[in-house]
């Protein structure tokens, strides 16, 4: 299987997820010691190790994601170069009626032996000037932070 295919299948086990809280369907395709890195945004981070990385990801979403309306995937491009999956697309969010905020981003996922072993996702220059300023306006009560 290719691994475009296999991080189609594990976007879509996060969708899954997102929906229905059972993070322990995204074990199987993070290695046990799995890297997660978020590059420029204020809550940029580094976790290390499956339980914390899926523990991380539940806190972010439980406490942003799911308090606004969320689109995924804008104007994704996808390819494969060796063993790392590189997509950019965008993300936008919007809470009531405020105006959305969104950003592009890179998510790199390098595999090792079928799992992810490094997820790194790298948002856009000037994008966390437009979450900050997003968030001081519309944010309160939000916590987009993964640890």
């Amino acid at each position: 299987m290719s691994l475009i295919r296999q991080f189609f299948e594990q976007r879509a086990a996060f969708e899954k997820t997102y929906d229905d809280g059972n993070w322990a369907r995204l074990e199987p395709y993070f290695s046990e010691s799995l890297v997660y890195e978020v590059m420029n945004m204020p809550f940029h981070c580094v976790i290390r190790g499956r339980p914390a990385v899926i523990a991380g990801l539940k806190r972010s979403i439980e406490r942003f994601d799911k308090l606004c309306r969320r689109t995924v995937g804008i104007g994704a491009v996808i390819f494969q170069e060796g063993n790392n999956v590189l997509v950019h697309g965008g993300i936008r969010f919007q809470r009531g009626d405020s105006v959305p905020v969104e950003s592009g981003l890179w998510e790199i996922a390098t595999y090792r032996d079928g799992r992810i072993e490094r997820l790194i996702d790298i948002y856009d220059p000037g994008d966390s000037a437009k979450y900050e300023r997003w968030m001081a306006e519309w944010g309160d009560g939000l916590d987009a932070s993964y640890t």
